[in-house]
């Protein structure tokens, strides 16, 4: 009997264990982010790019460290930082700065001041200038309502400084003050734009690193704001999941129109950008649809012992 009972085992070992709890991140019971095939290699960057696109594949996001996450997020940022330098760069190169140059008016820089003799406007195109010593200076609001005007490339010259917006989907802008040029000097219409193409190429790369850091920092603080959405849609959905995976979640899912407006930035002549609502409506769904194909991360439910469980066979 005793050799009997050895061979059949308990019912645990005969029948098994009706659940199991396991690991979430390697592939057992709840919480299946892995798959049924044991524990998987973290997607890189790149294969992170390409699942931010497929609902079905963000159990394997799940995978992705912070470090991992942070990393693609900025590399995403600088990609769109660079493209908008570029965009920018091509539409500033079909200007014809000498022929503008030609049409400018006489004037001097004296002291960081500006002084003409009288007003310039010049309109052609999706082009406007306007430079004018009765003001020291223009201010963003100015260049706006040109821009609202359907004027593309904006310069604005004060007294004091001037001011040059690119109104090219997401606005750009930039301005100098003359006084950069020094006091106790006094520079004519030539030399005065020979020396402020310098600065202004400076000024150029300092805004786009700036464009770099603050796309990152505000893709991050954008995807908390998602994070709330997320956890109403897991609650209504029953889905269970834990903060950090719905954080990923609207991490990735922000990847789909943050690449529509690269793509729209990356084409010089449109002019268009896709409005706000639609990019929030158009990430939730999305973030909807992922969270819906993510696995049930709920706690496995108490396993029920009837009576003479756990004991041997007798």
């Amino acid at each position: 009997m005793d050799h009997f009972n050895h061979q059949q085992g308990s019912p645990y070992q005969q029948q098994g264990i009706p659940y199991q709890q396991g690991d979430a991140w390697t592939g057992n019971g709840f919480g299946n982010y892995g798959g049924n095939g044991g524990p998987q290699k973290a997607p890189n960057i790149f294969q992170q790019f390409i699942f931010a696109f497929i609902p079905a594949r963000y159990n394997r996001l799940m995978q992705v460290k912070v470090g991992s996450m942070i990393v693609f997020v900025a590399f995403l940022a600088l990609v769109s930082a660079i493209i908008s330098m570029i965009s920018q760069a091509v539409s500033f190169s079909s200007i014809d700065v000498e022929a503008l140059v030609d049409r400018l008016p006489d004037f001097t820089l004296t002291d960081g001041h500006l002084s003409l003799e009288e007003d310039f406007l010049y309109e052609e195109g999706d082009m406007y200038v306007y430079m004018t010593d009765d003001v020291a200076g223009f201010s963003y609001g100015d260049a706006t309502e040109k821009a609202a005007a359907g004027y593309r490339d904006i310069i604005l010259v004060g007294r004091d400084r001037i001011f040059i917006m690119q109104n090219r989907g997401e606005p750009r802008y930039q301005y100098v003050g003359f006084e950069l040029f020094g006091r106790n000097r006094q520079l004519g219409k030539e030399l005065a734009v020979d020396a402020l193409m310098p600065y202004l190429r400076g000024l150029f790369i300092i805004l786009h690193i700036l464009i770099f850091v603050g796309r990152a920092f505000g893709y991050f603080l954008s995807a908390a704001v998602y994070l709330l959405f997320a956890m109403l849609i897991s609650s209504v959905m029953k889905k269970g999941q834990l903060p950090s995976a719905l954080f990923r979640t609207a991490v990735y899912s922000k990847v789909l129109m943050f690449v529509a407006a690269m793509i729209l930035e990356l084409i010089p002549f449109v002019g268009f950008s896709v409005p706000f609502l639609i990019r929030v409506a158009v990430t939730i769904g999305f973030m909807a649809f992922a969270i819906a194909k993510l696995p049930d991360n709920r706690p496995a439910p108490p396993m029920m012992m009837g009576p003479g469980m756990g004991q041997g066979w007798q």
